[in-house]
């Protein structure tokens, strides 16, 4: 999955006909087990999609059954529903990457009269897929613009994202396969972050699938190659040394694998648009 190019947090309290709404969106990274929380309960709608890393969830919903530690990885949606008890514990590798979006009770309400999300679930498995990260994104971009009068349209945007989450967990089982291969492939595109790359059909067999049908499905899973794909993860760490470590360029490309900083200059600013130069001074 591509993730964002850089982090944020953004609360807002919207008024609306004398009553008070409050809103938030996050793209974030946590990277050790400070971020951590158990037994959390919010009295708003809190949505969680992991895009990175690994980590651990329970809830407590209206089900009967007491609630289960499952892990969670990228193509997992976590709901917190307002008032249930939440815990989540990441892997304190650095790796784990989110978004989320906060939003008041009545969002919840609506969506479970509506027929959307039953109230006893709280995990659903839409898999990996690009469209629905920047979708998700666009959520948080509407919040920041948004004026409080057309408040319900942040309501529409969820609602929206959700249905799609929810048309894509009831795949086929064909398709859910298909989908568990690309999120194999792109955890083991990502262990070729530091330069030691495996060649990509070396990988297809790997994943006991053709060369050309894996190129396919992952590119219209993802929407690029794989290759290219693992090239953005390589820039994502990059960001991570140069805004977490205070890498020069030289280190990021020695610890990148580059044959130089010049080349890992270039990429850098064909990936993300910007040098290296201009996205620390900006980072900083």
């Amino acid at each position: 999955m591509v993730i964002p190019g850089s982090y944020t947090t953004n609360y807002r309290t919207i008024v609306r006909e004398g009553e008070r709404e409050r809103w938030g969106y996050g793209h974030v990274t946590k990277p050790d087990a400070r971020t951590n929380y158990t037994n959390r309960s919010n009295d708003d709608l809190i949505v969680v999609y992991p895009m990175r890393g690994r980590g651990w969830f329970s809830t407590t919903t209206d089900a009967p059954t007491p609630a289960q530690r499952r892990l969670v990885e990228p193509g997992v949606v976590l709901v917190h529903w307002p008032s249930a008890s939440c815990s989540l514990e990441v892997e304190p590798d650095g790796q784990w990457v989110e978004q989320w979006v906060l939003a008041p009770a009545s969002v919840a309400v609506a969506m479970r009269a509506l027929g959307v999300l039953r109230a006893d679930v709280a995990c659903l498995e839409p898999g990996v897929n690009d469209a629905l990260a920047q979708s998700f994104a666009r959520i948080g971009t509407t919040l920041r613009s948004i004026a409080d009068h057309d408040a319900e349209i942040l309501g529409l945007r969820i609602h929206e994202w959700f249905v799609e989450v929810v048309r894509l967990a009831r795949e086929r089982p064909d398709e859910r396969h298909e989908v568990e291969m690309v999120l194999a492939a792109c955890r083991l595109l990502a262990d070729g972050v530091g330069g030691d790359d495996a060649p990509i059909p070396r990988l297809a067999a790997h994943l006991g699938i053709g060369y050309e049908l894996f190129r396919k499905v992952f590119r219209r899973r993802m929407g690029m190659a794989p290759g290219e794909y693992r090239i953005h993860r390589r820039i994502d760490r990059a960001r991570e040394l140069i805004v977490q470590h205070g890498l020069s360029n030289r280190q990021v490309a020695d610890e990148l694998g580059y044959a130089d900083p010049f080349v890992f200059s270039k990429q850098f600013k064909r990936i993300t648009g910007e040098s290296p130069t201009a996205f620390r001074r900006r980072s900083a």
